[in-house]
């Protein structure tokens, strides 16, 4: 009887962290490859981590006013985890939006890093380092 008891506690926890592991936001992605659309409606880009663990499923985005801020969530699987992974993403960009901004995590706190501006709407977006 002890033992089931045991063992579902252990598969509880197991599934908790392979599927909260998920959840969480990465703070170390960086800027690969990008491409506009023919349109200028999107942007497509190709990311990685920085982190030798870990990979990225999902990108969450935020607009406000001419700013595109993104978020990025961890794949489930657990620390090194690949379930839903994916390196490239594509990124809503209407005509007001002149920049994207990706979530950092780093040693001075979380903020946003601005990694590509655009003049105006019929200009080509352009990498910031």
């Amino acid at each position: 009887m002890k033992y089931h008891i045991v063992l579902s506690v252990l598969i509880v926890i197991a599934l908790a962290i392979i599927i909260g592991s998920g959840f969480d936001t990465r703070g170390d992605v960086t800027l690969g490859a990008f491409r506009e659309s023919e349109s200028g409606e999107a942007v497509t880009v190709k990311v990685g981590v920085l982190s030798s663990m870990g990979s990225v499923r999902a990108a969450q985005e935020t607009q406000d006013g001419e700013r595109l801020y993104v978020r990025f969530y961890s794949a489930f699987g657990g620390y090194n985890g690949t379930l839903g992974a994916q390196d490239s993403f594509e990124l809503t960009t209407p005509d007001e939006c002149r920049e994207i901004w990706f979530f950092r995590d780093g040693e001075e706190g979380a903020s946003y890093d601005l990694v590509l501006r655009r003049e105006d709407a019929g200009t080509a977006w352009e990498r910031v380092d």
